[in-house]
């Protein structure tokens, strides 16, 4: 494509057909290209190093294909981009260091792939950040506190891992969070009442972490925009906070196979 003379090309969008065979290594020579989607195809094979080359590109979206190997270093090295996502594909390894760089990067997804390693404290750096999807992988290792320093920061999701340790309280500086996804995981500890500061949030899952335990914060009451609290398959224990009554957007409170205790006074 690319090789010929589409030299002036800025936006290629050949999603939801099906396309298959390797992404050509020429979209190189497309220099100008600032939006990129081969979204639900058959690609398969790596993803060329090359496309770190594409310094204009804003958007990247190459999910729901067949792609494998590692994640390229060099799509690290976008420093126009602000939108990433390779959900739905057989990548594998760890995310790469220079990810951890990209400050633009608002919308970064990598969910449904086969990702290994932690999460890196290098996150903090990424500033622009607002939504990172990375449910369903293999990652392990905790969450890191530098979550914490994202102001823009609004749905963090990394439900169907292995990650262990507690839920940073640092967590709770993330007053534009409208969305936590840590469900089916193995953490422990208590969860921490700064949680009840993100006043915008609209869904919060601990669920099926089997380990997680004390009490639920009676500053939960704060979250007036909470319409779905999913904590069930844990440890908690203690009574239901009375404070539950004043979420009056709940939907759905799940808390069960608990250790909870006392009478129901918040309904």
């Amino acid at each position: 494509m690319c090789k010929h003379n589409l030299h002036k090309l800025k936006r290629l969008s050949i999603s939801y057909n099906e396309l298959h065979g390797e992404i050509p290594s020429s979209l190189e020579r497309c220099s100008q290209l600032e939006y990129l989607s081969l979204y639900s195809n058959n690609f398969s094979g790596h993803v060329p190093a090359q496309i770190g080359n594409l310094t204009l590109l804003q958007q990247l979206i190459l999910g729901a294909n067949n792609l494998s190997g590692n994640i390229p270093k060099e799509i690290g090295y976008l420093s126009n981009l602000q939108r990433l996502s390779i959900r739905v594909n057989e990548f594998s390894g760890p995310i790469p260091t220079t990810i951890y760089g990209m400050t633009s990067l608002m919308y970064c997804d990598f969910a449904l792939n086969h990702l290994n390693g932690s999460l890196s404290r290098d996150i903090g750096n990424m500033t622009s950040l607002r939504r990172i999807g990375l449910e369903n992988n293999n990652l392990i290792g905790e969450i890191p506190k530098e979550l914490g320093d994202l102001a823009n920061f609004e749905r963090l999701s990394m439900c169907c891992n292995r990650i262990t340790g507690s839920v940073p309280r640092e967590i709770g500086n993330l007053t534009n969070m409208v969305g936590i996804y840590l469900g089916n995981n193995a953490l422990s500890g208590t969860i921490p009442k700064e949680l009840g500061r993100l006043v915008n949030l609209w869904e919060l899952q601990l669920k099926d972490n089997y380990q997680i335990s004390g009490s639920i914060p009676k500053e939960f009451g704060n979250m007036a925009s909470l319409s779905y609290l999913l904590l069930y398959n844990n440890k908690l224990s203690g009574p239901i906070p009375n404070e539950i009554g004043n979420m009056t957007l709940l939907r759905e409170l799940r808390l069960y196979n608990n250790t909870l205790t006392g009478v129901i006074s918040c309904l």
